[in-house]
């Protein structure tokens, strides 16, 4: 389902009160969250309203991250999460799980990350959509998995990702979740704000043809879109 805010702090609100619901009413609540300019108001509320002794049953789980890109580094996924987030709740380095994508071995990562998605299922995905309608590092064409792999960057994405980065960044693959995967947890909230993602978004809603990934978490009743009214400027109210 599509719900249209008034702005972008009205989905960030909304957000980080779903977030603590699920912190609050599950017993292993376990978030795959997206990093990136879109959510940042989302943990920040988040990390306002948490209780001191919820933080400690938060368990993430990486959506992402840029291959050859240490997890330090300015622009990595990782890096982006703990400044908006983690440093926030003071989360212990084992609460954390996350691809590391300057591994030696990136087949072993996504086993490593399978392996505790099989044992600790997600309770609550966050996800940002990319301006070519990508879902993680899932780009347009990618098949439907259910486990992670390495993939190919797409043009778009190599060019977009360089904002993160303070400077020139050589960017060729990325390391994700499948599609599958992400569908498959309790809850998904996909947000989407701003202007510069009204195009995108009337390509989701608007353009069956388009095969994008955002298309594939269509139509599920547990996944809800989270669009501002600036992102859904193109929207007609009969298509939706």
């Amino acid at each position: 389902m599509i719900k249209i805010f008034e702005n972008a702090e009205a989905v960030a609100n909304k957000i980080a009160e779903e977030m603590n619901v699920c912190l609050m009413n599950e017993v292993n609540p376990v978030f795959c969250l997206a990093s990136g300019s879109t959510p940042q108001k989302s943990y920040q509320q988040f990390a306002k309203i948490v209780g001191k002794e919820k933080k400690k049953k938060i368990k993430i789980v990486s959506l992402d991250e840029w291959v050859g890109i240490s997890r330090d580094s300015e622009g990595s996924c990782f890096q982006m999460l703990n400044k908006d987030l983690f440093s926030l709740l003071q989360l212990d380095e084992e609460q954390i799980h996350f691809f590391n994508g300057n591994s030696q071995d990136l087949q072993e990562e996504c086993i490593r990350i399978d392996d505790f998605m099989n044992e600790n299922p997600i309770s609550f995905s966050l996800m940002g959509v990319g301006m070519n309608g990508h879902i993680g590092l899932n780009e347009p064409g990618c098949p439907m998995l259910n486990h992670s792999s390495i993939v190919t960057l797409s043009e778009t994405t190599k060019t977009v990702a360089q904002k993160y980065f303070n400077q020139p960044t050589h960017l060729e693959e990325g390391i994700t979740l499948g599609l599958q995967q992400i569908i498959s947890s309790k809850r998904v909230v996909v947000a989407i704000t701003g202007e510069h993602k009204a195009v995108i978004v009337k390509e989701i809603f608007m353009n069956q043809g388009a095969k994008l990934p955002a298309q594939e978490l269509l139509g599920y009743h547990h996944i809800d879109f989270y669009i501002d009214s600036d992102a859904a400027k193109y929207i007609k109210r009969e298509n939706i």
